[in-house]
């Protein structure tokens, strides 16, 4: 359409057009662009903590996140079998085993989670019922 219209105008509606055609090509992937980066970004581990201060969480050796006190936070995680090291404040230290299934994965709004609760002493993963609750609560 926009080089149908540039042939047959006159010279500076022709500028004019091939200006408007750019903007909406611009336009058009500046809009595009985060939904699709949502849309094919992998998975994550939706950790919600129910410890009174920051948690140092760190999977499968990676560097570790922080998950606020009584708070939340997302990391990358794919399926299968992994090892959460947990460290807070007041002798919270532990190493938990954390075991998704792509089955189990919530997906919700062109994400996918699978969550997990953060208590002093152990991990308590949640079901897919419990994260969908969890996640969308949150947002």
């Amino acid at each position: 359409m926009c080089l149908h219209a540039i042939t047959h105008g006159r010279r500076g509606e022709q500028v004019m057009v091939r200006w408007a055609c750019a903007g909406t090509a611009v336009l058009g992937v500046a809009l595009t662009a985060p939904a699709a980066m949502a849309a094919s970004a992998g998975p994550v581990l939706h950790i919600s903590s129910h410890l009174a201060q920051n948690a140092k969480v760190s999977v499968d050796g990676r560097q570790a996140v922080t998950a606020p006190g009584y708070g939340e936070v997302e990391t990358p995680l794919s399926a299968g079998k992994h090892s959460l090291k947990v460290t807070a404040p007041g002798g919270v230290s532990y190493t938990g085993a954390l075991t998704v299934a792509p089955g189990s994965l919530l997906h919700w709004h062109g994400r996918s989670f699978w969550c997990v609760n953060l208590l002093k002493d152990q991990l308590e993963p949640y079901t897919h019922d419990e994260c969908e609750e969890e996640v969308t609560d949150a947002g």
